[in-house]
């Protein structure tokens, strides 16, 4: 687990004056240098009047040659790539007109790119469509279960020895509950919390879509005697069929909510879910709160006993479930903390997988760091800087007396 404390160097609202990086003085150029650890360059870039549109402007080609002439590789490609993260952090890139910066349009009230907000609705969708898949899947599965009569449960070291025990489901679910309270948490004060709620709707929906396939090819008898619900069967009619769908979807597919459901099996939604909330709850919080990660892991463990001790799925069920989820999880963050997975000629090993990883990964470059901030923080932050853009603007009109100045808002 890693935890950082938040750097200046793609946050321009951090600095003293808010404002975004063209409209950096060479003052506030400086303070960024300082804080990324270039203190003896801000002499330099003084001495050339280096201010924020200039500095957006600089490749590393500028950095080698006249003036600046920077003689250390290693400085150089250092620079090179803040000023790159910079720039597309921020969606900036010189246009082949004169070296003229090209800024977006596209932000959102809160300073926050829209393709951000979009990319969120993308995985999003995603995530709640394989959901309805799992639905319908569950279903048409219900009425293919075999009867308990012809068919009874398959042997299972767990199940043959350990008791019913009542209420255990739904205390497998009181847990999944409570790790979906402290993951809702984690993203709320999140610094990324767009990026992780893209990957954990991303997860979710390649490992629902998963199960859907999985409960569709095979079908297994019941794990106990004691689900004689099983034996009722949901109908022939498509309305009767998507009425269960819906039946389904809207109690989250929970027995709290009174959704009892039979041949889900092959490997456990519960199980899944409870995997999957433990995994992003232990990244995404700080080492250094070892009650939540310890809180964390035991509520994916005891909730994960409570599914077998409620004999709702077979031990096989819990392992597969386990399993996918974990690798699945570990795949996908690999992949994204990978630069080179990250090209082109390695977009391939991701598609079948995550169709949608290279576009929801894009503008990520490094590992997340875990770096908190109130949600509320970047639109107070977004109103200091037009408020600052606000009173650059008008010096510049009387500078000007003004006439003839076209400067816009970003």
């Amino acid at each position: 687990m890693r935890f950082e404390t938040p750097t200046n160097s793609s946050l321009a609202c951090e600095l003293e004056n808010n404002l975004r990086p063209e409209y950096w003085t060479s003052d506030d150029v400086g303070r960024w240098l300082r804080m990324n650890g270039f203190e003896h360059l801000i002499s330099t870039f003084e001495e050339h009047e280096i201010g924020g549109s200039v500095l957006l402007m600089l490749t590393e080609k500028d950095l080698r040659s006249p003036p600046l002439s920077l003689q250390k590789l290693g400085e150089i490609k250092r620079l090179s790539l803040i000023i790159g993260k910079l720039q597309k952090a921020y969606e900036v890139k010189p246009s082949n007109a004169g070296g003229i910066l090209e800024f977006p349009r596209s932000m959102s009230f809160n300073g926050i790119p829209k393709s951000e907000a979009l990319k969120l609705f993308v995985a999003f969708l995603y995530g709640f469509i394989s959901l309805v898949v799992t639905s319908i899947s569950m279903t048409f599965v219900h009425d293919r279960v075999p009867d308990m009569q012809k068919i009874p449960p398959l042997p299972d070291i767990f199940l043959d020895n350990i008791p019913v025990i009542p209420q255990a489901f739904q205390a497998a679910e009181a847990c999944a509950i409570t790790l979906s309270v402290l993951f809702c948490c984690v993203i709320f004060v999140h610094k990324h919390r767009f990026t992780i709620l893209r990957r954990y709707f991303s997860i979710v929906g390649t490992v629902f879509f998963l199960r859907a396939l999985t409960m569709i090819s095979t079908t297994l008898s019941v794990p106990g005697p004691h689900l004689k619900m099983c034996q009722n069967r949901i109908g022939d009619s498509w309305e009767q069929k998507m009425n269960h769908v819906l039946y389904i979807w809207t109690g989250g597919g929970m027995s709290l909510s009174g959704v009892r459901t039979c041949g889900d099996y092959m490997f456990s939604g519960h199980t899944a879910v409870l995997t999957v909330l433990n995994l992003f709850v232990c990244e995404y919080v700080s080492s250094r709160l070892k009650f939540i990660l310890t809180l964390s892991w035991s509520l994916n463990f005891f909730g994960t006993f409570f599914v077998l001790a409620a004999h709702e799925h077979y031990t096989i069920d819990v392992i597969v479930a386990f399993y996918i989820t974990s690798r699945t999880f570990a795949y996908y963050h690999v992949l994204a903390n990978s630069l080179a997975h990250k090209q082109r000629s390695s977009q391939e090993l991701t598609w079948s997988w995550f169709p949608l990883f290279s576009y929801f990964e894009e503008n990520v470059d490094s590992i997340i760091a875990n770096e908190y901030e109130w949600p509320w923080t970047p639109v107070f932050c977004w109103y200091r800087r037009k408020c600052n853009q606000y009173k650059l603007l008008e010096a510049e009109r009387k500078k000007n007396g003004y006439k003839g100045y076209a400067g816009k808002f970003q």
